[in-house]
């Protein structure tokens, strides 16, 4: 039967050369000879048709399902400097030694292809997957075959759009994204090729071969897939990880060429000098407001742009405000003018506004920062890691609000910070400004100033649990939060408990050890361990990711909440004090600097991309909640600022540690 099938659109044309029904012969295209022939079945169900797509690691033929009468797409693994195949042949070869190690590495990162589309059968704007299937030394991925023209094809017949059209199908982009990021998954491919129009304002997206979960780790070794003017400079280097910030950049870059009829720049050439020209500049009749919000999504620097696909579609929707990259960094001080009569004169009161997510300085505080002079600060910053991107960040955020004060951060590894930071006090040699983790509340008394001045001053509106910090934080300003959790080993522990409540726990957990004992995180992942939980919190997430999923096999775990009645316990975590012993003027110069470490840009540059801990600056928190709290950490979304029971970090260090026992 298949001989009398046309490969094109599969109606039956008989002993017919040319189909009568779309004009198809078969010299109309030319196959590789490394290609499946038109009229080769797979699994006694499917007909291959003509070839819709070649790639690095795959080609995609349109296809005929016989059991369900309906035209697919079937995507083949065929990574083609690791295998070859004769012409006229079916089965693959594939290459011996270090090659066939890569091949099966590959074909395992094309299952988990096939099982990410699997998340998103029921999606209307997400390409559906069928089937998964293993034959002839490679696997298929069987799924929907999209009848509509292609973003690529679009563009190349008609370069450019009205940014009114653009918009619509931008949404659309934004919206698809939302669900995938939604799931805890990068694309890491958004561009032309992979958007198919479906209609107005509608599209499917597809495509998910460098799709990769937020919680993989980086692999340095793994193959760099990049797409000129589409892909974000951070991701051409290799082990850069896997950030929706990326999707951003690519959505941006894409409706950029939808409305100037250019691609972008290649985002490695505006890293020295940007020359990228707005929409705007470049001829698009475009409003202000979005010429601004499609800068943005295309921001060199990730820590610039929208942090995720929602929080960028509802910019364009107009729900939220948007100022430009270079605005985030040289945006002025605010002056607030509060005027009081009396005596027969107006006193004029200035207040210079520091900005952080549009807190304030209020004129009512005692602390002058108007009269702040010429300072240098020392901060010391515990880091985990040389990527740590906060320092730069704080520089850049002070340096734009105060420029007559000079920041010299230290950053400390993690590892090394309490040893360096005691040393100093017993000698005498705090910095200014420092983390005061692990410091009992005496030991603040002792060596920190009361930041009372700068709570007073400060309109505390933007930050979680900010009426508690006279309380809590007098000596120390706290930049997040950490709630206490226990990790579950799934493949030793077959029953998870929903919660654990601290006051109640007996001997259910007695195979369950504190984090930081020596050898837990290893002993919680070997098979021969009776370990089955370990108490700790969120910051010991990446150490437990490490010996289990990035293990082969990997094992899995889950995170469960440790609760304080019907609350998560937490305590405040990466706390910043002002040295006591430093002078007056250097004082209030590092309180300005503490602030500045609540501002949106350092927030995001030092709690998105980690679990350190959770963000309180507000807006950061709902981007936090967005594109961190999934997987795993799913479970927080429950746990809003009314469902979070604060403790001191002693308190909480106790509470963790009789859950062990």
């Amino acid at each position: 039967m298949s001989d009398q099938i046309c490969f094109q659109c599969f109606q039956m044309k008989g002993e017919q050369e040319v189909c009568p029904w779309c004009g198809y012969t078969p010299e109309s295209t030319a196959n590789q000879a490394y290609q499946l022939r038109p009229g080769t079945v797979l699994d006694h169900r499917y007909i291959i048709g003509i070839t819709l797509g070649i790639g690095g690691f795959g080609i995609t033929y349109k296809a005929f399902d016989i059991s369900l009468s309906i035209v697919v797409a079937i995507k083949e693994f065929y990574p083609a400097r690791l295998v070859n195949r004769a012409e006229g042949e079916v089965r693959v070869g594939v290459f011996s030694g270090e090659k066939r190690e890569e091949y099966n590495r590959c074909l395992k990162r094309f299952e988990e292809e096939a099982q990410m589309m699997a998340e998103f059968s029921n999606e209307p704007d997400i390409v559906k997957i069928y089937s998964y299937l293993k034959a002839n030394e490679t696997a298929y991925i069987i799924m929907e075959y999209v009848d509509a023209e292609l973003l690529k094809d679009r563009l190349g017949r008609a370069p450019k759009m009205s940014v009114e059209e653009a918009s619509g199908y931008l949404i659309s982009i934004l919206t698809a994204l939302a669900k995938i990021h939604q799931k805890g998954i990068v694309h890491k491919d958004i561009s032309p090729d992979n958007i198919f129009l479906t209609g107005k304002d509608t599209i499917k997206l597809g495509d998910f071969g460098a799709a990769r979960r937020q919680e993989e780790q980086p692999d340095e070794h793994a193959e760099v897939i990049v797409k000129v003017g589409y892909t974000p400079p951070e991701q051409y280097q290799p082990g850069s990880g896997q950030k929706p910030s990326m999707d951003v950049y690519s959505a941006g870059a894409v409706f950029y060429e939808m409305v100037t009829g250019e691609k972008p720049l290649d985002a490695m050439d505006r890293q020295d000098e940007d020359l990228l020209q707005s929409p705007a500049r470049c001829g698009a009749v475009i409003d202000a407001r979005l010429d601004r919000i499609v800068m943005r999504a295309m921001a060199v620097k990730p820590r610039f742009r929208f942090q995720a696909a929602e929080q960028f579609r509802c910019a364009v929707v107009g729900k939220e405000k948007v100022r430009l990259p270079e605005e985030e960094l040289k945006q002025k001080r605010r002056l607030r003018l509060a005027a009081g009569i009396g005596a027969g004169m107006i006193s004029l009161v200035l207040a210079v506004v520091l900005v952080l997510s549009q807190t304030v300085f209020s004129s009512r505080g005692k602390l002058d920062v108007e009269q702040i002079k010429a300072e240098t600060i020392t901060l010391w910053l515990p880091v985990e890691g040389p990527e740590d991107g906060t320092a730069q960040a704080l520089q850049e955020c002070v340096q734009a609000q105060y420029p007559q004060l000079t920041l010299l951060v230290e950053e400390i590894p993690q590892e090394d910070y309490e040893v360096r930071i005691r040393t100093a006090m017993e000698e005498g040699r705090l910095p200014e400004a420092f983390c005061t983790d692990g410091f009992s509340l005496e030991e603040k008394k002792e060596y920190c100033q009361s930041l009372a001045p700068l709570f007073r001053t400060m309109d505390l509106s933007a930050f979680l649990f900010a009426a508690e910090w006279e309380t809590h934080s007098l000596y120390a300003l706290p930049t997040a939060i950490q709630p206490g959790v226990v990790y579950v080993n799934t493949e030793k522990s077959k029953q998870i408990p929903v919660s654990c409540q601290w006051q109640e726990l007996g001997s259910d957990l007695d195979q369950t050890v504190y984090a930081e004992e020596e050898n837990a995180c290893a002993l919680f992942a070997e098979g021969d361990s009776e370990i089955t939980q370990l108490v700790g919190d969120l910051e010991l997430l990446a150490d437990v990711k490490a010996v289990t999923v990035d293990r082969i096999p990997p094992t899995d775990f889950a995170v469960i909440p440790v609760l304080d009645g019907d609350k998560l316990a937490a305590c405040y975590t990466k706390c910043f004090a002002v040295n006591q012993a430093a002078e007056q003027g250097k004082q209030e110069a590092a309180m300005v600097v503490l602030a500045a470490m609540l501002e949106p840009t350092v927030q995001s540059e030092q709690y998105m991309d980690n679990e350190e801990g959770i963000p309180i600056n507000r807006e950061i928190y709902q981007q936090y909640q967005e594109v961190k709290m999934t997987t795993y950490l799913a479970f927080l979304k429950e746990y809003g600022e009314g469902r979070i029971s604060l403790k001191e970090e002693e308190e909480m260090g106790r509470i963790l540690r009789t859950i062990e026992k």
